[in-house]
C-alpha cells in the first residue's frame, strides 16, 4: 500500500521545522548538544541520559548546586525584614531561578503584590460529641486544630509593558507551583514544590509554609490590552524539536512497514536528545529566545487560597506555650 502523508504528520514536520527555525541560533547550546547525543547513542535507551547530562560538564546526576535536596523555598525573612508587603516566596529549584519568564519575580524578590490585597484567615479547632446514655448534654472530645486556608484576593492593575512582564511572571508562576514534577523531571513524582507566605510584620504572616490550592484570574472584557514581548529557553526550543521529530519517527514507523524498528531506535535518540535538552533548560544552560508578543489587561484581580504545610517532624516538636510567648519568631518557618 503506497504511504500518504496524513494530516497529523504534515503537522508535525510543519512544528519541527519551525521550532527548528526558532532554535537556530542557540549556537552554543546546539554544539554541547550535539556532543551529547554522541555520546548518547552509544548507550542504547534512556538510560544513556545521564550519561549525555555528564558529557556536556554538568556534575554527576545533573545537581547543578545542590538543589536536589531540596525544592521548598529559599527565602528568608531576613533581605526583606523591613518590607511589610505580602510576598510570596520563589522555590529552591533551578528552572524557577533561572527562567527568563520568571526573572521580574526574581528581581523583586518573589511574587510580591503591587497592590494590598484582600486576605482572609481562620483558624479553628474540630471537637467530637461523645454521646452519654442519659445525659442532658453531649461530651466534646477535641480531635485537631486546624490553621485554615488563606484566601487573597489582589488587584492588578497594567501601565505599561514592563508591569505587562510582570503580570506575566505572576501568572506564569502561580501556574507553575500548582503542578507537581513528572515525566522526566529529576525530581519527577515529587508534588507541587511549597513556598514561604510573608507580609505585614512577624505576627501575621512571617515565613509560613503554603501550598496553592487554586489560582482564578479572570480577563475582563471592558479594559484595554497592553502588549509586551516575552522570552522563552532556547533549550526548551530545541526539547520541543526533540519531540516533534520523535513524534514524526513514530509516525513513520507505524505508517510504513519494514521500517518500524529502525524508526523506533530513531524515536529513542530523539526522545534522549530532548531529555537532555529539557534539562539544560531547567539548569538555566542554552540562554533565552523570544516568545512573541503577549497581551495582558490594564485592569485584573487574582483570587489565590493557600494551604499551610507544615511536616510531621515540626507538628511534633510545636509548644504552645512557645506560641503563645512569641518565641517562634525566629523559627526558620513560622505557625499560625
Amino acid at each position: 500500500m503506497a504511504f500518504t502523508p496524513g494530516n497529523n504528520l504534515t503537522s508535525k514536520v510543519a512544528a519541527g521545522a519551525a521550532v527548528f527555525g526558532a532554535a537556530s541560533q542557540a549556537v552554543d547550546t546546539a554544539k554541547n548538544l550535539g556532543a551529547a547525543l554522541s555520546n548518547f547513542s552509544s548507550v542504547a535507551g534512556a538510560d544513556g541520559v545521564g550519561a549525555a547530562i555528564r558529557s556536556i560538564n554538568l556534575p554527576a546526576g545533573g545537581e547543578a548546586i545542590g538543589d536536589l535536596v531540596s525544592a521548598i523555598s529559599a527565602f528568608g525573612g531576613d533581605p526583606y525584614a523591613n518590607d511589610w508587603r505580602v510576598r510570596l516566596s520563589l522555590p529552591n529549584w533551578s528552572s524557577f531561578r533561572t527562567s527568563p519568564v520568571l526573572k521580574p519575580l526574581k528581581e523583586a524578590g518573589g511574587l510580591v503584590f503591587p497592590f494590598t490585597p484582600t486576605i482572609s484567615i481562620k483558624s479553628g479547632a474540630k471537637y467530637s460529641p461523645e454521646p452519654v446514655v442519659h445525659t442532658n448534654y453531649p461530651f466534646n472530645a477535641f480531635k485537631s486544630s486546624d490553621p485554615g486556608t488563606i484566601d487573597i484576593t489582589a488587584p492588578m492593575a497594567v501601565e505599561d509593558s514592563g508591569q505587562a512582564l510582570y503580570w506575566i511572571a505572576a501568572v506564569h508562576y502561580l501556574r507553575s507551583i500548582a503542578k507537581m514534577f513528572s515525566g522526566f523531571d529529576p525530581k519527577a513524582g515529587n508534588p507541587p514544590p511549597i513556598v514561604y507566605l510573608n507580609g505585614y510584620g512577624n505576627y501575621v504572616f512571617k515565613n509560613v509554609p503554603v501550598a496553592i490550592q487554586s489560582f482564578n484570574c479572570t480577563l475582563p472584557n471592558d479594559c484595554d490590552y497592553i502588549s509586551c514581548n516575552v522570552v522563552g529557553s532556547a533549550a526548551g526550543n530545541i526539547a520541543g524539536l526533540a519531540d516533534n521529530v520523535s513524534g514524526l519517527a513514530d509516525t513513520l514507523g507505524g505508517a510504513i512497514p519494514g521500517i518500524s524498528s529502525a524508526a523506533a531506535d530513531f524515536s529513542a535518540i530523539a526522545g534522549g536528545v530532548g531529555q537532555v535538552a529539557g534539562l539544560l533548560g531547567t539548569f538555566g544552560i542554552g540562554g533565552t529566545k523570544s516568545g512573541g508578543t503577549a497581551h495582558v489587561p490594564t485592569k485584573s484581580s487574582f483570587t489565590i487560597t493557600l494551604i499551610p504545610m507544615y511536616s510531621r517532624t515540626s507538628v511534633r516538636k510545636f509548644s504552645l506555650d512557645r506560641f503563645v510567648t512569641g518565641s517562634y519568631l525566629n523559627n526558620p518557618f513560622g505557625y499560625i
